[in-house]
């Protein structure tokens, strides 16, 4: 069976990304953590490792962070993807990251739902943004959804003019019938839609997703997804370089 590919975190002495790999095995990805690039050059041709991302703070003391970028990308077993994590920067250092490869961001607050989503959004490699017919990006917002005539609340993980991932201790049943308000930024709304798959504790579950379950739209109005569609593009563009 093929390994799941892990996160490489690239940090320096100061350890400002300690907490960061502490969290991201906490939302349960696999991860190593590198002081230095002689350190991070060992892990990548390490054989026992397979990354597919690579985190960095925005101002990684690196003189040439292209060219120590391009060496790691070229001596991974796959494309790793590289994802800033830290302050918003400076427009010079978010050319200097950009120049350098550096794709995704998570800025700071951060939060696990973001953090969660840019991680497995890196590690597919973008393949799974080529397939989708739409645009997805995390929330942290707080919603209620009814079926069945009750009512629940709910932690919106990701939002698309398609669907939505729904964190939840109490998932519906495949196939159930649902109904979701949105507190989109712009108006509060209300859509109906479908349990397509849910993630639940056992042996299918997914360790990289949060428990709960996506929900197809299946019922939309024009306005209603054009207002979705611009709230979720407004919040993509905030978490790439």
């Amino acid at each position: 069976m093929a390994r799941a590919p892990s996160i490489l975190v690239l940090d320096g002495a100061a350890a400002r990304l300690a907490p960061v790999a502490e969290r991201l095995r906490s939302l349960g990805f696999s991860c190593a953590r590198a002081k230095t690039p002689e350190e991070a050059l060992r892990l990548v041709e390490d054989p026992r490792h397979d990354f597919g991302a690579a985190v960095l703070p925005p101002d990684l003391p690196v003189a040439d962070l292209a060219g120590a970028l391009g060496q790691l990308r070229s001596r991974g077993a796959r494309g790793i993807v590289f994802v800033a994590i830290g302050p918003r920067p400076e427009p010079e250092t978010m050319t200097r990251l950009r120049g350098a490869g550096v794709e995704l961001a998570v800025w700071h607050p951060l939060d696990d739902a973001t953090l969660r989503f840019q991680m497995n959004r890196a590690l597919t490699a973008f393949q799974g943004e080529s397939l989708r017919r739409e645009q997805r990006a995390p929330t942290d917002w707080r919603v209620r959804f009814s079926t069945g005539g009750r009512t629940k609340e709910a932690q919106l993980y990701s939002l698309s003019a398609r669907g939505a991932f729904l964190e939840t201790s109490r998932p519906s049943m495949r196939g159930a019938s649902v109904a979701v308000e949105l507190p989109l930024p712009s108006e509060s709304i209300a859509v109906g839609g479908r349990v397509l798959y849910t993630n639940v504790p056992g042996n299918l579950s997914r360790p990289t997703l949060p428990m709960g379950m996506a929900v197809e739209f299946t019922a939309l109005s024009g306005e209603a997804e054009e207002s979705i569609r611009r709230s979720v593009a407004e919040r993509a563009l905030s978490l790439v370089v």
